[in-house]
């Protein structure tokens, strides 16, 4: 090749280099600090294809940028903030809420059942359909609403506390995060989707079902790409980005719902949602809380839940076991509420504040706002 032809390249190369320079450049604007990146990539390749523990790339930039309260990451080109701050999560998703209601955009719909239903979820909403969507959602998670559900909770409370009495007896050690996963498990089940299993002891299939659901595969990996690559493929390939449990999860909540208008209410989390569609004044809800709908939300309510609740757990227990001090403390908090109250009450439980920062403090450390511009 002619030296003219070099000189095109290297300046081809030069400006492509500049480019993606500029384009990733976005946070150093702001003055947000942003920890290296590849060219064009960004960072793209430590959450899919180099650091198959994403928790480790998240510590690591949380620790050297405690102090900022937040970090910005780039996906190729788009730009990514990740923020740990309670007070600014808490005026992004509560306060200031209206202002931030098109976060990262997962669109989902690819036309087949499953996945239709899953993009009905609040968290995959956007816009006027957001809005709408929380509005009806919002009043069922008030504290009238939610203690309610408080009896349902304590069953299955006492179901756990009775297993790992029974475990402790019988065995050395206990596995304490298995436990509480099958706890919240059972919880949901009840809360959510109306149904009552016994997963600390039998293997019934919504128990199977669900940790087949959250349990990780190449598969699902590799059609997430494809879809985020190539959706229109995708699409006419006829294939799916939802696993099918979440059929299974579909049928649990239409035969659920079915018994609901026949009058078998129980008060939970399905009861709440039929209520706030049947009884609100605007006609728009009806069409907004479909039966579609009350169905992805009673799966985000175990996709969100779910491994949370049982995480939370799982440390929190950890680290009282390690501060024995501490333990005794709440312990102590915890016999001076039931002598006070008579039992453990939903009322109770709000006032405990020893209990409340045991959860707290463990909950905020290791929570993380991401959203993408």
């Amino acid at each position: 090749m002619g030296v003219e032809t070099w000189l095109l390249l290297a300046t081809v190369a030069v400006l492509t280099w500049l480019y993606s320079r500029w384009r990733h450049s976005y946070w150093s604007s702001k003055g947000v600090p942003s920890p290296p990146g590849l060219p064009f990539i960004g960072h793209f390749h430590k959450s899919f294809f180099i650091n198959n523990r994403l928790w480790e790339s998240f510590q690591e930039n949380y620790t050297k940028f405690y102090h900022s309260s937040m970090y910005g990451l780039y996906e190729f080109f788009s730009p990514v903030l990740v923020i740990w701050d309670a007070d600014i999560m808490r005026h992004i998703l509560v306060k200031d809420s209206e202002s931030f209601i098109d976060r990262r955009d997962f669109n989902m719909k690819t036309g087949q059942e499953r996945d239709e239903i899953m993009a009905e979820m609040l968290t995959l909403k956007t816009g006027a359909e957001w809005k709408g969507l929380r509005a009806i959602m919002t009043p069922t998670f008030t504290s009238g609403k939610i203690k309610s559900m408080f009896p349902l909770v304590c069953d299955k409370a006492d179901a756990l506390v009775k297993f790992a009495m029974k475990e402790a007896v019988e065995n050395p050690h206990v596995e304490m995060k298995k436990h509480f996963g099958r706890f919240t498990m059972d919880t949901i089940a009840s809360c959510a989707f109306g149904i009552e299993c016994n997963s600390m002891v039998d293997n019934d299939e919504f128990t199977r079902k669900v940790e087949a659901f959250f349990t990780p595969n190449i598969l699902g990996l590799i059609k997430g790409l494809c879809f985020g690559f190539m959706p229109r493929l995708f699409k006419l390939l006829g294939l799916s980005l939802n696993p099918p449990e979440v059929d299974f999860f579909a049928d649990v909540v239409q035969q659920a719902v079915a018994a609901r208008k026949v009058g078998q209410r129980r008060g939970d989390f399905l009861d709440l949602m039929l209520e706030a569609r049947d009884s609100s004044d605007d006609p728009s809800s009806k069409h907004v809380l479909t039966d579609r709908t009350l169905v992805a939300q009673s799966v985000l309510f175990l996709a969100a839940g779910y491994e949370t609740t049982a995480s939370l757990m799982a440390f929190s227990s950890f680290l009282l076991a390690k501060n024995k001090d501490q333990q005794h403390r709440l312990r102590d908090e915890l016999q001076q509420m039931v002598a006070e109250h008579g039992d453990i009450t939903y009322q109770a439980i709000m006032e405990a504040k020893l209990l409340d920062a045991c959860l707290q403090g463990d909950n905020i450390n290791s929570f993380q706002i991401i959203f993408k511009k």
